[in-house]
C-alpha cells in the first residue's frame, strides 16, 4: 500500500497518497463478516443427540446453547400437531408390543400420544419425557422472542400450521425438502421464512445436486430465504461430496439472492475440522447433530481471524457501510426525506432521529427544541419540542428553510413514510436513534422491515429490548469519545478513554450480546494525534472482529481523506460522518490503493 502516514505528531497537510490504477482483488465473503451470536446453528431433531429428540427437554437445550432447534412435526388422528420424526414407533419404544411399535403418531390421538415415554429410549435418566404439541412449542416461543424454531413438516396441513403460529410467525421457519412446500407455506405464512434442505446421501458425485440446483436457478431461488446443503466426508480420503468447489460457487450464488446457506457434516458432527473447512468455503450456518462441537469450532474460527486484519481484504467495497449521520444532514436539511434520500444515492446507510408527537406519531427529528431548526418562528414555538405538538402541528413546520432557500417546503417525515419507503426499497437499511419513543410501538409500526433496521442508542440496556422486541433487526452502540483533544492524555486513569475502555469491559463481561455494531467518535487534534489513541482503536477492533461486531468510527468534524484512510489502516471497518461524499470518495480511494 502507498498510502504513507506518519505516527502521533505528525501534520495532516503533509500526507501524501499515490493511488494505484490496478484495481485489489475482490475480498471472499467469509462468516466473520455477521455477528458470532447471529450464526445460525441449527440443533437437528432438537439437540437430539445430547438429550432425547424432538422433546422439550431437548427444544430447552438448544435454546440455552443459544441454537435453533429443528422439530419434525406431524399430525394426529384427532387433529393435534405434535412433535415427533418417525413414521412408526420402533425406535422410540423398542420394549412396547410389537403391534403398538409398527403403529405411526397418526394412528393415535393426543391424550394416547401424551402417554407415550419417549425419553427412556437413550437411558434411565432421561424417562418420563413426553411428545410436545404445537401449542406447547408456541407458548415455548412466546417466552422469549428472540427464540426460533425450525418446523420440519413431516404431515401436517399447511393452513393449520400458519393459524396455530400465527402469533409467533416471525420465530417460526418452515423446514422441508420440497420446493413446493416452500411456496405452499409462504402463501399461507409471508412473515415465516421457509427452509429448504438438499439431501446428497448416496450420491459419489456433484451431479445430483448440480441438476438440484439447476432446477433452483430455473425458478430464481423463489419463496425460499434460507438453504442448506448435506455434506458427506470421506474420513479416510479426505474428500467431501458434495465437493469443495460445489460448495463454494453454491455459497456465492445462494448469497447473491438474499437467501442464507448452511451446510450440514451430515456423517462428521463430531469433528471439529469439518466445520472449519465448510466455513472456509463460506458457509454462513449449520445443520448439527451435535451443536455443541459446532458452537465451540464457530468461536475457535472467529478467534483465529486474520493476524493483520484490513476492512479492504474482507468486505467488499459495495458492501462497506457508511452512516450517513442526521441522514446526509450536512449536504440536506438533516433527518428529511431528501436528506434520506440523497444518502441512499449516495451508497450509504441514513440515520433518523425518532421523537414522539404528542397524539403518538413517530416522526424523524433530532433537536429537543426547534430553536436551531426555526430560527424566524415566535419564540414560545421555538422553545417547543415534538412532543409538545401534534402530527398536524409539525407536519405543517418548514424544517429545509434555515438551510437555504432551496431547501425551503421541506417537511418532517414520519415513521410511517420511512416504512413505506424501505418496503419499496428493500435494498435499503436505516439507522433509527433513539430520542423519545416507545420500542413496542416502535417495533409494532416497523415489523415488515426489521431486518432493514438498524437501531441505535449509547444505552447497553435499549439494545437488549430492542433485540427482545425486534430480534430480526441489527443494533449499533454507539459511544462518544473525547469531544476534544484537551481532554487529557488518552492514558489519563480518569479521562475519557479510561472511561470507554470501562465500557468495552462492561460489554466483554456480556459477551457482546445483542450488538451487531459498535460505534466509537473519534476526536483529532491539530497534530493529527487521534482521541481515543491509535493503540486503543486497534485493540477495540480486533477485540470485535473476534465477536463479528462490525467496528465503525465517527471522525468528528472532519472530511480529509487521511483521517478516513488512517482509520481504516488501524481496522475501522465502516463509518458514520456528517461527511457522506468525502467519506465515500475516501473510502473508494482506499480501496483502489496498492
Amino acid at each position: 500500500m502507498n498510502i504513507v502516514f506518519k505516527p502521533a505528531g505528525w501534520v495532516a497537510a503533509a500526507t501524501l497518497i499515490c493511488i494505484s490504477t490496478t484495481p485489489a482483488a475482490e475480498p471472499v465473503w467469509n462468516v466473520r463478516n455477521i455477528p458470532l451470536e447471529r450464526v445460525s446453528v441449527v440443533a437437528h431433531r432438537g439437540a437430539g443427540f445430547l438429550a432425547p429428540e424432538n422433546t422439550m427437554e431437548a427444544l430447552e437445550l438448544s435454546w440455552s446453547m443459544g441454537c435453533i432447534p429443528e422439530l419434525d412435526v406431524r399430525t394426529t388422528k384427532d387433529g393435534h400437531v405434535m412433535m415427533f420424526h418417525d413414521g412408526n414407533f420402533t425406535r422410540i419404544l423398542p420394549n412396547a408390543p410389537e403391534a403398538m411399535k409398527k403403529k405411526r403418531l397418526e394412528d393415535l390421538t393426543y391424550v394416547e400420544a401424551k402417554e407415550l415415554d419417549i425419553g427412556a429410549f437413550r437411558g434411565a435418566q432421561f424417562a418420563g419425557q413426553r411428545i410436545v404439541s404445537l401449542a406447547e412449542i408456541v407458548a415455548a416461543l412466546k417466552k422469549d422472542r428472540q427464540r426460533s424454531a425450525y418446523l420440519d413438516v413431516k404431515n401436517v396441513d399447511f393452513a393449520q400450521l400458519a393459524r396455530e403460529t400465527d402469533e409467533v410467525q416471525e420465530q417460526v421457519i418452515l423446514a422441508t425438502g420440497s420446493e413446493a412446500d416452500c411456496a405452499r407455506w409462504k402463501a399461507v405464512a409471508p412473515r415465516s421464512d421457509a427452509f429448504l434442505w438438499v439431501g446428497t446421501w448416496g450420491n459419489t458425485n456433484d451431479g445430483p445436486v448440480e441438476k438440484r440446483f439447476a432446477k433452483l436457478r430455473a425458478s430464481g431461488f423463489t419463496n425460499i430465504n434460507r438453504l442448506q446443503v448435506h455434506c458427506h466426508f470421506n474420513t479416510n480420503t479426505g474428500t467431501m461430496v458434495p465437493s469443495d468447489d460445489f460448495i463454494r460457487r453454491a455459497a456465492v450464488e445462494v448469497r447473491q439472492h438474499g437467501i442464507e446457506f448452511q451446510t450440514m457434516p451430515w456423517n462428521a458432527p463430531e469433528r471439529p475440522e469439518a466445520y472449519f473447512r465448510l466455513l472456509d468455503l463460506g458457509t454462513a450456518g449449520f445443520g448439527t447433530d451435535r451443536p455443541d462441537v459446532a458452537q465451540a469450532a464457530l468461536r475457535e474460527y472467529y478467534r483465529r481471524g486474520a493476524v493483520n486484519w484490513n476492512v479492504r481484504d474482507h468486505i467488499p467495497l459495495r458492501d462497506f457501510t457508511m452512516q450517513a449521520h442526521r441522514g446526509a444532514g450536512d449536504l440536506a436539511p438533516e433527518g428529511s426525506r431528501e436528506a434520506f434520500e440523497l444518502g441512499w444515492k449516495l451508497g450509504c446507510v441514513p440515520e433518523a432521529d425518532l421523537r414522539c408527537t404528542k397524539d403518538g406519531v413517530i416522526v424523524s427529528f433530532h433537536d429537543n427544541n426547534f430553536a436551531r431548526i426555526l430560527p424566524d418562528a415566535p419564540e414560545d414555538l421555538r422553545k417547543k419540542g415534538v412532543a409538545d405538538l401534534t402530527y398536524a402541528e409539525v407536519e405543517k413546520l418548514d424544517v429545509g428553510r434555515f438551510r437555504g432557500e432551496e431547501f425551503a417546503g421541506q417537511r418532517m417525515i414520519s415513521l410511517a413514510g420511512m416504512v413505506q419507503i424501505l418496503k419499496a426499497h428493500p435494498e435499503r437499511s436505516l439507522y433509527i436513534d433513539i430520542k423519545q419513543v416507545d420500542f413496542h410501538q416502535l417495533a409494532a409500526e416497523t415489523i415488515a422491515v426489521h431486518p432493514q433496521l438498524i437501531l441505535a442508542s449509547t444505552k447497553y440496556e435499549e439494545i437488549k429490548l430492542w433485540r427482545q422486541v425486534a430480534p430480526r433487526s441489527r443494533t449499533l452502540h454507539w459511544m462518544g469519545g473525547p469531544r476534544s483533544w484537551v481532554s487529557g492524555p488518552p492514558d489519563d486513569p480518569q479521562g475519557p478513554q479510561a472511561q470507554l475502555a470501562q465500557r468495552i469491559a462492561a460489554l466483554r463481561a456480556e459477551n457482546f450480546a445483542s450488538i451487531d455494531q459498535l460505534q466509537i467518535h473519534v476526536n483529532t487534534a491539530p497534530d493529527g494525534t487521534f482521541y481515543p489513541s491509535e493503540a486503543f482503536l486497534r485493540e477495540v477492533g480486533a477485540e470485535l472482529r473476534a465477536h463479528g461486531v462490525l467496528f465503525q468510527t465517527l471522525p468528528w468534524g472532519r472530511r480529509e481523506a487521511t483521517i478516513f484512510q488512517r482509520l481504516m489502516d488501524l481496522g475501522v471497518a465502516s463509518f458514520a460522518t456528517d461527511y457522506p461524499d468525502a467519506g465515500m470518495e475516501a473510502v473508494r480511494q482506499y480501496y483502489g490503493a496498492q
